[in-house]
């Protein structure tokens, strides 16, 4: 297979810009509805919205991006001995890690959102945090497992797949398939 660094940075830079954008959709539900004092967050939706204008440039552009990245080297020809199979188990192996640093980020930032509403809510009533806060704990949890099993079970999962479409799974040899610049 040959492609250049400056096709495989803006395929990265166009799946990045279809996330903010899925991600910032997801959010806008609660930009609208819950926002501070029962208003509306104009400051939240601008915010959200310049932020799919982003998304949308990102789309749009992302060799402006990817040029100013790589620089001269971005047309040099990469070459690879990886097959249809090889290809599977990297892009396995990249959702993997995806999602266990996303997973593992959300878990972070979620653990330390509760401290921050447990010493807010010290002078309420019951004082206790929801049952639905620990819900997104577990799964951020459950999430970052996933990302970690797929990452290191991405051939095996690779051959379960190739079983399931009727094909014998390829023998390979320990080796590293190298991904060499040719210019």
């Amino acid at each position: 297979m040959k492609t250049t660094l400056y096709t495989v940075l803006c395929v990265a830079i166009r799946l990045g810009a279809v996330l903010m954008a899925v991600g910032l959709f997801e959010r806008l539900p609660v930009f609208l509805w819950e926002s501070p004092s029962g208003g509306f967050a104009l400051d939240a939706v601008l915010l959200a919205v310049f932020g799919l204008l982003v998304a949308g440039a990102l789309w749009l552009w992302p060799g402006i991006l990817a040029g100013w990245t790589i620089g001269r080297r971005g047309h040099e020809t990469l070459e690879t001995q990886l097959d249809a199979d090889g290809l599977m188990r990297v892009a396995l192996t990249v959702t993997g890690a995806l999602l266990s640093v996303s997973g593992l980020a959300g878990c972070l930032g979620h653990v330390l959102t509760m401290f921050l509403f447990q010493s807010r809510m010290a002078d309420a009533t019951t004082g206790q945090l929801p049952v639905s806060e620990w819900h997104w704990v577990i799964y951020y949890i459950v999430q970052t497992g996933a990302g970690v099993a797929l990452m290191l079970g991405s051939r095996g999962l690779a051959n379960v797949l190739q079983h399931v479409r009727g094909r014998q799974p390829q023998v390979l040899a320990d080796t590293d398939d190298e991904i060499v610049p040719r210019g």
